[in-house]
């Protein structure tokens, strides 16, 4: 009976040991890029809701596969090019991103939350245009927003006006004064930095966190000694740059996220909900959830 006892502990540790040791390598993949080749563009019909736009999507190999789309704001003064690394790094993971350059870069949340549903139409028109490299490839149904500081409280101002018409949204130290988002109906993840000092998190994202309904699946993750910029693209712009590479962790959770929601791939659930690794912990200053 003894040996039986401890052949079944081993085996189950054994087991408890390979699933850590896969998700560890699961961790790893979605902090680089994904297994997906990258293309861009930005030849397609204009739109009155905003300037211009990249679109990078995943060049496949398989017949008739179809992705979800995000849409991206930049923020106050920013353009498209702050925000880069979302497109190349969500693309090569499986979605077809749109990040938009505002009609002026003073343009203010609600006009950026009507500028992020342009682009998600755009992305879904895409799907059916002849001329488009995106036709046959998009799923019309599997739509989120994202968003830096104005464009975060755009993405925010967007989940719970068109939330019928998108399934997540990702804040990214957003910038809404006195926000209410309590009527918001789909998943959203806010991303903070503990000492920004122009959206300052005890002001803006964590009341906008704390503002969204209870019966929703919701996260909050701040990163400690991070600035407003810790999610934007190292572009050498001073003003535009963030104090810490945080990139690998934003990233991840980004995109498993969107692969939970968008994709309702499961699988995701562990890496968003579970544990957070011990090498992140230290860098988190503040993480709340529910997850619904």
């Amino acid at each position: 009976m003894k040996s039986k006892t401890n052949f079944i502990f081993l085996f189950l540790t054994s087991v408890l040991w390979i699933n850590a040791a896969a998700q560890e390598i699961h961790i790893r993949q979605l902090e680089e890029l994904g297994p997906y080749q990258i293309e861009r563009y930005n030849d397609f019909p204009t739109v009155s809701q905003f300037a211009n736009a990249d679109i990078y999507y995943p060049k496949s190999k398989i017949q008739n596969q179809q992705f979800g789309g995000v849409a991206i704001s930049p923020g106050f003064r920013e353009k498209k090019e702050n925000l880069s690394w979302w497109g190349e790094l969500l693309a090569s993971h499986g979605f077809a991103v749109l990040i938009l350059d505002t009609n002026t870069l003073n343009d203010l949340p609600e006009i950026r939350a009507e500028a992020l549903l342009a682009g998600v139409n755009v992305l879904r028109s895409e799907g059916t245009r002849k001329a488009s490299p995106l036709v046959g490839m998009i799923n019309p149904e599997n739509m989120a927003v994202m968003g830096h500081s104005m464009g975060g409280g755009g993405a925010l101002l967007a989940a719970q006006l068109y939330g019928e018409q998108l399934k997540a949204a990702i804040p990214l130290t957003s910038w809404q004064p006195d926000g209410d988002f309590s009527k918001t109906n789909i998943p959203t993840l806010a991303i903070a930095g503990e000492v920004d000092r122009i959206a300052v998190s005890d002001v803006h994202a964590f009341p906008h966190y704390l503002s969204l309904p209870g019966n929703i699946a919701k996260m909050y993750i701040e990163i400690k000694d991070g600035n407003h910029f810790i999610a934007n693209t190292s572009t050498g712009q001073d003003r535009l740059q963030p104090n810490i590479d945080v990139h690998d962790l934003v990233g991840r959770y980004g995109i498993a996220w969107l692969k939970l929601f968008l994709d309702r791939d499961e699988s995701y659930r562990p890496l968003v909900f579970g544990d957070m690794p011990e090498k992140d912990i230290a860098r988190i200053s503040r993480w709340e959830f529910l997850e619904n």
